[in-house]
């Protein structure tokens, strides 16, 4: 068993926290992998909703910004994603495409966890470039950014498995 040093105290407790976000075990609800659960390629590319993202839009928008986050934390400069890169566009549609994606989100989060963990407290008052004033807001804001999106893909699930389409 890892003993937590002083030092990193806060980002283990923020690594946690995106842990349970991403896997679950928070009382919010469902998880990013628990409302993604049991959706295949079809599913994630229908929009029972005309208005909304589809499920594999997503996807790809959670990972581009997992990853961005990551990035920013090791000192890349990234301003605001293109549009393109914030919701980029779906590939084929079919399963292994859709496989794809879920590895790639799963990679994207592990990579950040990892990096976060990491982190000597001390950092996370450090500025980060091109968003948040600190990496502690740039963390909260991922956490945030997942578990309201987590709750999206719930909403679109139920709209796929209800008559009519109705939420």
């Amino acid at each position: 068993m890892t003993t937590l040093t002083t030092a990193r105290v806060e980002t283990a407790h923020l690594a946690d926290q995106l842990e349970r976000a991403f896997r679950g075990g928070s009382w919010h609800g469902p998880s990013v992998t628990q409302a993604l659960a049991g959706v295949d390629a079809a599913a994630a590319n229908r929009r029972p909703l005309a208005a909304a993202h589809s499920i594999w839009e997503i996807a790809l928008h959670i990972t581009a910004w997992i990853d961005t986050a990551r990035r920013r934390i090791l000192g890349e400069t990234i301003g605001d994603l293109s549009l393109e890169l914030d919701w980029p566009p779906t590939a084929n549609g079919s399963e292994e495409a859709w496989r794809t994606v879920l590895s790639d989100l799963e990679e994207a989060h592990r990579s950040l966890h990892a990096t976060v963990l990491e982190l000597e407290d001390a950092r996370l008052e450090d500025p980060v470039a091109g968003c948040d004033p600190t990496v502690r807001g740039l963390l909260l804001g991922v956490l945030q950014h997942n578990v309201y999106h987590a709750g999206q893909i719930s909403v679109l699930k139920k709209a796929e498995a209800t008559p009519g389409g109705a939420a």
